[in-house]
């Protein structure tokens, strides 16, 4: 766990960074005009065996620290290429308060990176016009029902890519959060969007629960918990929001009076595509209400960057139990981490776009 090397970092740099290559894949350094070592990640050291203050210099193939030094006296952002014990490595680096940034990346990850990000980009721009030639249907709610199959899969590509790679707790964006009230908006939000007819919902949360936490992905957990409880619930059924905090973690609990999820087959539930399920009995547990989306994966995923994990617990009298464990970080890792902005169509909130999966 990274306490303090992004949030010492020029958020400019780091921007630049990112649109090179994924920094939960990097080895990281930051280093001064003389290269010395500044502040480096764990994966750095582990590559390297250096540590801050010491000299990067050693580590350095003769063309790659005439690379870095251009990078440093013309300010302008450079690429190298070294090959550590049979392994070539990609080098991305970044001018950086009057030094460096650099990121080592195995070539082959940087090949991969490099067309997701092409993959996401020309998504996102094929997705907007889709959604642009919406507004020019007549019928408003064929326009409506198009864009939000739009968003519905843009969501499902940035959830993808969480799956295949997730975040690490060091690239979260951490803010002090009321819990609580992230608990009650949400069950308002669910209440506002979810389709007529849907199951109650019964609030159980202290007045204020304040934790250390990526707001945004803590709110896209809780939505999936609530989308999922929604599937399964029938109409005259109810779903318990409730929340307890002890010293080491904070939980959020989603029950419902659904059918109920088998345990022995919860663990395959959170292994998203991985899963070895055979067709026939995916089939059976999708008929049988099961959710086998990438929700559940990615609430687990989301806590398991928060230090904690999503677990199952059998609902007294029917149903199941969700519990979004998340471990109470410490104070030292709020900070101003940069987060790429997340693509939302201005006409829908964000709560709406979460909840399009359901109808």
């Amino acid at each position: 766990m990274e306490d303090a090397f992004f949030s010492q970092l020029d958020g400019n740099a780091v921007r630049e960074l990112l649109l090179r290559t994924e920094l939960r894949h990097a080895a990281l350094f930051a280093v001064s005009d003389t290269l010395r070592i500044e502040r480096c990640s764990d994966a750095a050291q582990q590559l390297s065996g250096l540590h801050p203050m010491e000299e990067l210099d050693p580590f350095l193939s003769g063309s790659t620290r005439n690379i870095l030094l251009r990078c440093i006296n013309t300010q302008s952002a450079c690429t190298a290429e070294e090959d550590i014990d049979g392994t070539v490595y990609t080098v991305e680096m970044i001018p950086h308060r009057g030094g460096a940034l650099l990121a080592y990346l195995r070539r082959d990850r940087a090949a991969y990176d490099g067309s997701l990000r092409v993959i996401q980009d020309k998504s996102s721009r094929y997705l907007g016009a889709l959604m642009a030639e919406a507004e020019q249907v007549e019928d408003p709610a064929l326009a409506d029902g198009l864009r939000r199959q739009c968003m519905r899969l843009y969501r499902l590509l940035t959830h993808s890519d969480l799956l295949h790679d997730p975040l690490l707790t060091e690239q979260l964006s951490l803010r002090r959060c009321d819990l609580s009230a992230l608990c009650r908006d949400a069950v308002q939000q669910a209440e506002t969007h979810a389709p007529a007819g849907s199951a109650k919902f019964i609030v159980q949360v202290p007045e204020h629960a304040d934790a250390l936490i990526d707001a945004r992905l803590v709110r896209t957990a809780i939505y999936n918990l609530l989308t999922n409880a929604l599937r399964v619930t029938p109409e005259d059924g109810e779903i318990t929001v409730s929340l307890t905090d002890t010293r080491d973690f904070v939980t959020i609990a989603v029950a419902d009076t659904g059918p109920g999820l088998d345990p022995a087959k919860f663990d395959d539930l959170l292994s998203g595509w991985r899963r070895t399920t055979s067709m026939d009995d995916y089939w059976a547990l999708v008929r049988g209400g099961t959710p086998l989306g990438l929700g559940l994966p990615l609430v687990n995923q989301i806590a398991q960057a928060h230090g904690g994990r999503l677990l199952l617990t059998q609902r007294e009298g029917g149903g199941s139990v969700l519990h979004l464990c998340l471990a109470h970080l410490p104070h030292t890792l709020e900070d101003d981490l940069f987060r790429a902005p997340t693509i939302i169509e201005d006409g829908y909130t964000v709560e709406e776009i979460e909840f399009s999966i359901m109808e």
